[in-house]
C-alpha cells in the first residue's frame, strides 16, 4: 500500500480494487480546498501503481458528502475562494481524466459538490435511501448545466434552478446513477462492479475513458467547466453569496437582493 498522509481522506488498498473514503463526518463529508488538494493526491496515487486496477469513491458514515464546506467558504477571502474553485475542478477531472475506472459508492446523501463528486465517477452505485441534489442556487451560486450531458437540459434545469431532492430511485429511472440498490445488497452491488472492471483489461479501459472523454470535450465539457468555475467565484463574493451562508449560519431565510459586489477603489 503506498504511504499517504491524508488529513481529509482516508485511503485502503485491497489488492486491486482501492477505496478513497471522504473522512470528515463531523461536516457530513463537506469539504474544503485541503479536502480537493488531497482527492488530486490520491487519485494520482490510483493511476500510478500498477496493482491498483480500479478505484471506488465514498464518503465515512452515513453520508457521501454534504458539498461545500461552509464554514470554510464563508470567511474564505477571494485568493481563498480562487483557490478553492480551481482545485474543486482539478479533483473532479482528475477523476473523470483518471486512467483507472472509478465508482462512486453513494452511501447516503450527494449534495452540491458532493454530486459533482459522484458525477465525476465512471459508475455511480447508490443506496436507496440516497438521494442527490444541487443546491448552489440557494447559496447565491449556479450549477447551470451540471448534468446537460447525462440527463438532458429539461432534467439538468430542474436540478439546477429549484435545487430540489432527486432520490435514488428517481436518479436511476433518469439516467443520472448506474443502480439504485437496497442497504443490504449496496456493498455486494459495489463490489461486484469493482471486481469485474478489476479483471478487464487495463490499457482498454484507459482508452476508452479516454474516447468516451474526447467525445465530452467535442460536445462541450471541458468548455463548460473552464466557463463555469469563474461564474461560482465571483458569485460566492457577491452580496447574494455571502448573505446566504451568514442565513445558513443563524439559521434564518435567506434576504436575496440581486445586488452586485460594491466596486473598490
Amino acid at each position: 500500500m503506498p504511504k499517504a498522509d491524508f488529513k481529509t481522506l482516508l485511503l485502503e488498498a485491497d489488492g486491486p480494487v482501492w477505496k478513497i473514503l471522504i473522512n470528515r463526518p463531523d461536516v457530513r463529508n463537506a469539504h474544503d480546498l485541503e479536502t480537493f488538494k488531497e482527492l488530486v493526491a490520491a487519485f494520482d496515487l490510483v493511476e500510478n501503481d500498477p496493482d491498483c486496477r480500479c478505484a471506488i469513491l465514498s464518503g465515512v458514515g452515513d453520508v457521501f458528502s454534504a458539498g461545500q464546506d461552509i464554514g470554510f467558504t464563508r470567511s474564505a477571502g477571494a485568493a481563498e475562494l480562487d483557490a478553492y474553485g480551481r482545485w474543486n475542478v482539478a479533483a473532479r477531472q482528475r477523476i473523470q481524466r483518471n486512467f483507472k475506472p472509478v465508482i462512486a459508492a453513494v452511501n447516503g446523501p450527494a449534495i452540491g459538490g458532493g454530486c459533482y463528486l459522484a458525477a465525476a465517477c465512471d459508475l455511480i452505485v447508490a443506496v436507496d435511501t440516497a438521494f442527490f441534489q444541487m443546491r448552489e442556487i440557494q447559496a447565491g451560486n449556479h450549477s447551470g448545466g451540471a448534468f446537460l450531458f447525462t440527463i438532458g437540459r429539461a432534467r439538468s434545469l430542474e436540478m439546477s434552478l429549484l435545487g430540489r431532492r432527486v432520490p435514488a430511485q428517481q436518479a436511476e429511472e433518469w439516467g443520472l446513477i448506474n443502480a439504485c440498490v437496497p442497504a443490504e445488497e449496496f456493498e455486494a452491488a459495489v463490489e461486484d462492479y469493482a471486481q469485474e472492471l478489476a479483471q478487464v483489461p487495463p490499457l482498454a479501459v484507459r482508452y476508452t475513458k479516454a474516447a468516451t472523454n474526447i467525445l465530452l470535450d467535442s460536445a462541450g465539457f471541458s468548455a463548460h467547466l473552464d466557463a463555469g468555475a469563474p461564474m461560482q467565484r465571483y458569485l460566492a463574493l457577491t452580496p447574494d453569496g455571502r448573505e446566504a451562508k451568514v442565513a445558513f449560519k443563524e439559521r434564518r431565510k435567506p434576504r436575496f437582493t440581486g445586488a452586485y459586489p460594491a466596486a473598490r477603489d
